[in-house]
């Protein structure tokens, strides 16, 4: 058996033939580098006392940790390795060709070669990789806390509780976390550019929570002045920092301080964060990153609580003036009264804009002058006193370029405007505001409203007062419409009563004169005539009376029938004959057009029916009835008389009949109308006042005239 002297002597002779295969391995061009994997194995392989084997297994396990510290792949080293192993076996083949005993003993060296370093070098790579698996689930644990805490804090953040709960909460998380005996959170003032304690997790400083620092006074005030990050292992080791660090009980070292910046349009800063420590201490990039993120969160929420107040203010304030332009509104609409509309105008200006005064001009387009119709808060005497020319003082050219104007202490260098000459007014008043009062295109006017304060409106302000000043020109222009159709209306409604007082009174001078014509007459066919036309007469009389005193404009059918038997009644009826009159409801409604027509033809109606239907007769009875048919007025005269000496229908004359003035009338009247005239004897159905007494038709002679119903149109 050989021994492994004996093995490591023959090798070494043959040291130069197994640098060469090893060389064509590598491809270095002076031989395995020292140090390398080729370089290790060759020289552990011929018993270098300076490899042996505990040597190259500590060389291969530090290579193995470097391996994986520098993110190296261990396939590919065991690859090399394996490939000088195969090298080096192929060459002590054909170098112990003819020494089996030797050949064996090599080759079981070159194995336990191979199997040290592969094991020392996987030991090495693992152990790093077993390190970084510790550390990356060490990170990931602390990584899934600070987002937990983050998460808290945001959450809290974004809570309804109030800001000072919120900021406690969010520093002792923050402590907690990166377990510090102090968190503390500064806020700054800018009017007064300190900075005051609002919270901390716990201690509190000599002053409580109304300590306060200058800018630039301790480590806070330092970072508030330059507005970037203090790191310090130690803050009592800076006299500049130390006063701060011991305003608490206990002494604090280690700091980590950091200023809470708003970045929006500009940054804008909020305050300080601050986390101590009682021992010294370094403060890592991910412990700096957490804190950066909190303060962050602070700065957003404190930011968003002052949005939320400024939003919330200015909705509070559109809602008021919303609620007064609705209120004045309301009020304006609820009276026509122009007085009165120019006064509430003139003071919810006032309250709208927050001004002290104002006033109303009104142009007159003839002068092109402007005078006060209404004011608030000026000098009664001043107002009444105010004449203003188009273009002059800043009423005046507001009205000539139907614009609205603002300015500030104007009056100091406008020698026209009129509040120069009042001192006392003039030393108060130092802003004015001139909107146009326009309605459709045409200035009626302007609004002026003047303030003690030395600034302009804003955009918001002034629309608002411009929307206002709208309104009020359309309620000026309609309080000024109602007053002149009210004086209209008056004037319309006397000449009206006078129209009727004389056309009534003229109708009664013709009755008077034909009826005492027919008593001087001594012709009974000229006497029967002239009764006639008396009748007629007083007839239209009494239809103009009906609508002198109801609703011009139409009558009802039965109201008209009314009149007209009165009238007949007292002229036709001899005093022989005892007829009697019903004239059945009917409430359809005829314009005024169809009213005296209608009336002249129930005259004719009923003088046919008493001269002719009654001839013979001592007594009867004459029924007048109208309804609505189709959208056809239908108006009937009943009479128990004998019948007609001929039927008229609808559509056709009578033959043979001999048309009198009455029946000419009625046609030639109801055509007027678009109507028709028939005279016929029929069947009706009359109203059964007594329950008692039997419905049955019966038969009378019906005189009937029907004209289409024309209403009179309503709008809302």
């Amino acid at each position: 058996m050989i021994s492994g002297d004996g093995v490591e002597q023959g090798l070494h002779t043959h040291i130069t033939r197994l640098q060469a295969c090893l060389q064509r391995v590598s491809g270095d061009s002076h031989g395995p580098e020292e140090g390398s994997d080729a370089w290790l194995l060759l020289n552990a392989l011929i018993g270098d006392e300076a490899v042996n084997n505990e040597s190259l297994a500590a060389r291969f396990e530090r290579s193995g940790r470097w391996l994986a510290e520098q993110g190296g792949k261990l396939d590919g080293r065991l690859n090399g390795l394996q490939q000088y192993i195969d090298a080096l076996l192929n060459e002590l083949k054909e170098v112990f060709s003819d020494q089996p005993g030797m050949l064996a003993a090599a080759t079981a060296r070159l194995s336990q070669l191979q199997s040290i370093s592969v094991m020392s070098l996987a030991r090495g790579y693992q152990s790093v990789t077993d390190q970084y698996k510790i550390e990356s689930v060490h990170t990931t644990q602390q990584l899934e806390q600070r987002l937990t805490a983050l998460q808290r804090i945001n959450g809290v953040s974004n809570s309804a509780m109030d800001l000072d709960q919120t900021l406690e909460i969010t520093a002792q998380e923050v402590a907690a976390e990166l377990h510090v005996e102090l968190c503390s959170i500064f806020f700054y003032d800018e009017l007064q550019r300190v900075l005051t304690l609002r919270a901390t997790n716990g201690p509190r400083p000599l002053g409580g929570m109304h300590f306060t620092l200058r800018l630039g006074e301790g480590y806070s005030g330092w970072v508030a002045d330059k507005g970037r990050p203090l790191f310090m292992p130690d803050a009592l080791s800076d006299n500049n920092f130390a006063s701060e660090a011991r305003s608490y009980h206990t002494d604090l070292h280690g700091l980590m301080a950091l200023p809470i910046i708003f970045f929006g349009n500009a940054e804008r800063l909020i305050g300080v964060i601050s986390v101590q420590s009682i021992e010294p201490r370094e403060f890592t990039r991910d412990e700096i990153s957490f804190v950066e993120v909190v303060a962050g969160i602070v700065a957003i929420n404190i930011e968003n609580g002052r949005l939320y107040e400024q939003t919330d203010e200015q909705l509070r304030r559109k809602v008021h003036e919303l609620a007064t332009i609705h209120r004045v509104s309301s009020i304006i609409a609820s009276t026509l009264n122009l007085d009165e509309v120019l006064q509430i105008i003139t003071t919810q200006a006032v309250h709208l804009s927050g001004a002290e005064r104002s006033c109303i001009f009104e142009l007159d387009e003839d002068r092109q002058k402007l005078h006060v119709l209404a004011h608030y808060g000026l000098n009664s005497n001043l107002a009444s006193s105010i004449q203003i020319g188009v273009g002059q003082c800043c009423a005046g050219r507001s009205v000539q370029t139907g614009r609205p104007s603002m300015a500030v202490d104007c009056f100091q260098t406008d020698e026209s405007c009129f509040i120069r000459s009042d001192p006392f007014v003039s030393s108060e008043i130092h802003s004015v505001l001139c909107v146009p009062l326009k309605v459709k295109q045409k200035v009626l006017g302007c609004i002026c409203i003047y303030s003690n304060h030395r600034h302009l409106l804003s955009p918001e302000q002034m629309q608002l007062v411009i929307t206002f000043a709208n309104e009020a020109a359309i309620a000026i222009e309609n309080a000024r419409l109602y007053e002149e159709a009210r004086r209209g209306l008056e004037l319309k409604s006397v000449l009206l009563r006078e129209l009727h007082h004389r056309v009534k009174n003229n109708l009664a001078t013709v009755g008077g004169i034909l009826s005492l014509q027919r008593r001087r007459t001594k012709s009974p066919e000229i006497r029967a005539t002239l009764a006639e036309s008396v009748n007629r007469v007083q007839g239209l009389a009494s239809t103009h009376d009906l609508l002198a005193h109801e609703d011009v404009s139409e009558a009802r059918v039965d109201e008209i029938a009314r009149k007209i038997v009165g009238v007949a009644h007292s002229n036709l009826c001899p005093p022989e004959k005892r007829i009697t009159f019903q004239v059945e409801p009917s409430p359809i409604v005829i314009p005024s057009r169809a009213v005296t027509v209608l009336a002249l033809v129930i005259n004719e109606m009923i003088s046919n029916s008493i001269k002719h239907g009654m001839a013979n007769k001592n007594e009867g009875s004459i029924i007048i009835r109208g309804l609505e048919e189709d959208g056809m007025v239908i108006v009937q005269v009943l009479d128990d008389g004998v019948g007609p000496a001929f039927e008229l229908s609808f559509d056709e004359a009578a033959e043979g009949s001999s048309e009198g003035l009455g029946l000419s009338l009625i046609k030639h009247l109801i055509g007027d109308l678009d109507g028709k005239f028939s005279l016929r004897r029929g069947m009706v159905t009359l109203s059964n006042r007594n329950p008692q007494e039997n419905n049955e038709p019966v038969e009378r002679t019906i005189s009937e005239v029907r004209f289409p119903l024309v209403r009179r149109s309503r709008t809302s």
